[in-house]
This record gives structure tokens, C-alpha cells and sequence, in this order.
């Protein structure tokens, strides 16, 4: 049976125990990272933690929503052993009526009602287990020859970067580009960096300038055989030193030859898409699910809830 659980019954050792388990597990369905980046949340369950999906649930102008929480690129459900589509069906439909407006991204194995399904969005990939050099011959001539460019300055990449620091940096950026993260979206993320970092599970790598100056910075979650890009930031002195091209080729070495996946997340932005590609990442795509009930609201819906915005990289 389908459950519908409100946060304070759910019980996170178990919740965890599933996803730890799922043939589909992701890092962002875990309960501290949902804890992190998302507040209180709500989920539907199967029987004793069998699968488990999670419903991010807020209120605002008294009608109850779930959108996306900022840093997971996927949701939907998880499970020990894979699905039917007809229970993956009863799954999404057992999501109850009183949440008025749901837009949600469910994970790559999800089979979703097609009375959900907005559209398929990109993810990119990039499997590790090849040679250094052999996972370099991928990467396209553009790419060969920022990474070039940058190995001729005369900055440092380390890991492990100050938290005060990195936010700075991402702060500048948002400011500089008018990317929408604002002070909570600053706030979510160094709570995710601190949080993640007690878990063992954040790799930090920057580079420095001549001067010591972090001038790019990437975030990476790390969680069984995955690989998650989930944030980065540079200023103009980052950018002129091509510091990402830099870092992912840092990460790409340091990695290589282990049976792990390098997952860039995806962007809905040509130029970030072709950059991810640049190092030989293969497509995959995930669906965009999106409900209002009643259907009268759509058009206050419309009018009053934003999607969430992109997560700079």
C-alpha cells in the first residue's frame, strides 16, 4: 500500500535505508540532503519503505505546492528493485489532490503518466573507468585547447577550498550575472557545502591566481559510484584563465580509471551543454512532471510561481 507521509512520521533510517539500497539511488533523495536544501518535506511510501518517493512540500497564498528543491537535479521514485509501470503509475497518481501545484523532476528510470509529462529533459555523462589518457582522447579539440591555455598561466588548482571563500566567489558571480540566487539561495548552498563535508561527501576543487585569489570553483558530491557536479562559479579573472576547463580536467584525472560516474547534471543552456560535451559526456534524459488541481488555478499558478532557477554552473 501507498502511503502518504507528512515529515514527522516519516522515519529517516529507514527512508535512508532505501535509497542507500535502490537499484536507482541518487544522492539528492537522501534525508539529510533533502533536510539541507528543502526544509520540511512530505513522501509517498510503499509498504515498509519498499519505494519511496519525495514531495517537497511548501504553502504560499494559502495552496500547498512542490517545486524542485535548488542542488537536486532528479527526484521521483526510488526503489530496492525496479518497478512495474503500472506501479510507478499508481505511484504518481497517489499523489494527493490537496497539493494544488506540483512541478517536479523525476529521475532517468521513471515512467511517468503522460498526464504529467511536461517534457524530457538533458543530462550529460561521462563514465571514469578508462585510462586518464584514454578518456582524453574524447575530449573535443575546443576543449584540448582551453585546457592548453590554462595549464600556460601560472595558477594553482587545490582542493579542499574555505567555505567563506567559495561563497564569495558564487556571491560576485550572482551579482555580476544576475543569476537569482539571492541570499537564500547563498544560504542553501553553504549549508549544503557544510552539511555534505560532515558526510564526507563534498569535493571542493579551485583555482588560484598567481596573487592567491580563488578566482573559479567547482562543487562535487560524492556518493557510491557517482560523481555529481553541483554548482560552479568564476570571475573574470576565471574566465579569461579558462578555470573550469582546468578544474574538470583535474577531476577527470584524478578519478580516472575507477568504476564511477561523472554526472556534469545537464543544462538547459547551449553554451554550459556544449562545454560538458567538450569532455566527452553522453546524453541521458529525465522527465519534467508538472500538475495543478484544481485546473481553474492555472491561471493564478501561472501569474504567481516561478520555476526555480537554474543552478549556476
Amino acid at each position: 500500500m501507498i502511503r502518504y507521509l507528512k515529515a514527522e512520521e516519516i522515519d529517516a533510517k529507514k527512508w535512508d535505508n532505501c535509497i542507500h539500497e535502490a537499484y536507482n539511488s541518487l544522492i539528492y533523495a537522501y534525508s539529510w540532503y533533502l533536510d539541507t536544501v528543502a526544509g520540511d518535506w512530505d513522501a509517498l511510501v510503499l509498504d515498509d519503505y519498499q519505494a519511496v518517493m519525495p514531495l517537497p512540500v511548501k504553502k504560499k497564498y494559502g495552496l500547498s505546492y512542490a517545486l524542485q528543491p535548488r542542488y537536486t537535479q532528479q527526484l521521483g521514485i526510488f526503489s530496492r528493485d525496479p518497478l512495474s509501470l503500472e506501479a510507478q503509475e499508481n505511484f504518481f497518481n497517489a499523489i494527493p489532490p490537496s497539493i494544488h501545484y506540483l512541478q517536479l523532476q523525476a529521475n532517468s528510470h521513471s515512467h511517468v503518466p503522460n498526464a504529467l509529462l511536461v517534457r524530457k529533459k538533458t543530462n550529460h555523462l561521462l563514465d571514469l573507468i578508462q585510462t586518464y589518457p584514454d578518456l582524453a582522447k574524447h575530449f573535443n579539440t575546443h576543449t584540448k585547447r582551453q585546457i592548453k591555455k590554462s595549464l600556460a598561466n601560472s595558477c594553482q588548482i587545490m582542493e579542499h577550498l574555505d567555505t567563506r571563500e567559495i561563497i564569495d566567489l558564487f556571491r560576485w558571480q550572482d551579482q555580476e550575472k544576475k543569476l537569482g540566487m539571492g541570499a537564500e539561495g547563498l544560504r542553501i548552498l553553504e549549508n549544503l557545502i557544510n552539511t555534505a563535508t560532515q558526510k564526507g561527501a563534498l569535493l571542493s576543487i579551485g583555482m588560484y591566481s598567481p596573487v592567491n585569489h580563488l578566482c573559479s570553483a567547482g562543487l562535487f558530491l560524492l556518493d557510491k559510484q557517482r560523481i555529481y557536479y553541483v554548482a560552479g562559479a568564476s570571475d573574470q579573472m576565471g574566465l579569461e584563465y579558462r578555470g573550469m576547463y582546468r578544474i574538470f580536467d583535474h577531476l577527470i584525472k584524478r578519478e580516472s580509471g575507477k568504476n564511477a560516474i561523472l554526472d556534469f547534471e545537464g543544462s538547459e543552456i547551449p553554451g554550459i551543454a556544449r562545454f560538458f560535451k567538450g569532455f566527452g559526456a553522453s546524453e541521458s534524459h529525465y522527465p519534467l512532471i508538472e500538475r495543478i488541481s484544481p485546473n481553474w488555478l492555472k491561471p493564478f499558478i501561472r501569474l504567481k510561481f516561478a520555476s526555480p532557477k537554474p543552478t549556476p554552473k
